[in-house]
């Protein structure tokens, strides 16, 4: 879904100002859009949108519903875009186009072309965004300087140069751009992340006592480390793991990284506590750690209550474990298994399934029953950790 915010400013820009507002929209859209966080949410709100219908749907429908997956939003924003836009004919033609693009997940074409597209813009939205301003003043000259300023920015974003003062510019533009468009700067914050992660991450698992493989295993299998960045990490990483002290630095950058994301900074604290349980509980000493490192992120109270309640042993949180157990998941598979599972048991226990297969009325009473601890399970279950 990451090409969304570009294809649909761009199009309504090709609606209300021609060939300048389409290329402007499509900028604007990568930068305000794809490269933020806003993206994530609207996946997320979509996905609460498609739980409530299958709550409410009889299972006669349920059936062919299941069939979509999910797999229609693309289609949706097609049709009210295009008709909305172009009619009838906006309507039939981003119909098609929103299915190819965004309903094909399984499609191999599909996805290398947004994978392709979204690289290319990364890549190069110095220079694409330097021409789009001399296109639109409609100067040769503007269009020519803003090609060159955007590779020198190019360059430095993905090659860390240091041609041109750009650490003064961007605190300068720090100061003055409310819309900080400089921390989205996808590159930077990959590379500032992984680093800050590896460094807490060894001191969690030294907080224990020694640094384990196992630890070290869960961390590789955690985050995909880049080739180049390598020897960076693991310089960080077996530097940092010679103390448990010393964790504020990596903390303030995840801090500066997440802003106010709270999906993020759960995440965080989430992959810490698997890193520690990797040799089995989690001790005191790391407990007492990932909560400063918590707190120092900005992450609420309650909600790291929630997380290390996960990765405490089961007798101390009966009721949580309750709820995973009536779906038949561990507490630290992930939400897509969650999702998943909890589709498969509304399947097999619907009593409008139960009544076409001939079941009495006590086995559709039972399976009625059986419905309603699994829906509040899986709700419970999903405002915990959502943290509402």
């Amino acid at each position: 879904m990451s090409p969304l915010g570009k294809l649909t400013l761009a199009l309504i820009g090709l609606r209300l100002f021609g060939a300048e507002g389409f290329f402007a929209g499509m900028f604007l859209g990568h930068m305000l859009i794809d490269r933020t966080h806003l993206i994530v949410s609207l996946e997320r709100r979509l996905s609460i949108i498609d739980d409530n219908i299958r709550l409410m749907l009889p299972y006669k429908y349920y059936r062919y519903y299941n069939r979509l997956d999910g797999n229609f939003w693309g289609k949706i924003w097609g049709m009210l875009l295009g008709g909305t836009l172009w009619g009838v004919d906006g309507f039939i033609l981003f119909f098609i186009v929103g299915h190819f693009v965004f309903d094909t997940p399984k499609s191999h074409h599909a996805t290398r072309w947004r994978k392709k597209f979204d690289h290319f813009w990364d890549n190069h939205w110095g220079k694409i965004g330097g021409a789009i301003i001399g296109f639109i003043c409609q100067s040769r000259i503007i269009l020519f300087c803003g090609v060159i300023i955007g590779f020198f920015v190019d360059y430095y974003r993905m090659e860390n140069a240091t041609l041109i003062p750009i650490d003064s510019i961007r605190h300068f533009w720090k100061g003055i751009n409310p819309l900080k468009l400089w921390r989205h700067s996808k590159e930077a914050r990959h590379v500032s992340f992984i680093q800050s992660m590896a460094g807490l991450a060894a001191k969690v698992a030294k907080a224990d006592g020694q640094v384990s493989e196992n630890e070290i295993r869960v961390f590789k299998k955690l985050f995909v480390v880049k080739e180049e960045e390598t020897s960076k990490v693991a310089k960080i990483f077996n530097e940092a793991k010679k103390s448990a002290k010393g964790y504020e630095a990596y903390a303030h950058q995840l801090k500066e990284i997440c802003a106010d994301n709270l999906e993020l900074q759960e995440n965080i604290i989430d992959n810490l506590f698997k890193i520690a349980v990797a040799d089995g509980e989690v001790t005191s000493q790391a407990f007492e750690l990932l909560a400063k490192i918590a707190e120092a992120i900005g992450l609420p109270e309650g909600n790291y209550e929630v997380l290390k309640g996960l990765y405490t042993p089961k007798i101390n949180n009966p009721v949580i474990q309750d709820y995973y157990d009536e779906l038949g998941v561990l507490y630290n598979a992930s939400d897509a298994e969650i999702k998943a599972k909890w589709k498969e048991l509304i399947i097999r226990y619907h009593p409008d399934r139960q009544q076409a297969k001939g079941a009495s009325k006590e086995e559709i009473a039972a399976a009625t029953a059986k419905m309603a601890k699994i829906n509040l399970a899986y709700q419970e279950i999903v405002k915990m950790r959502s943290g509402k």
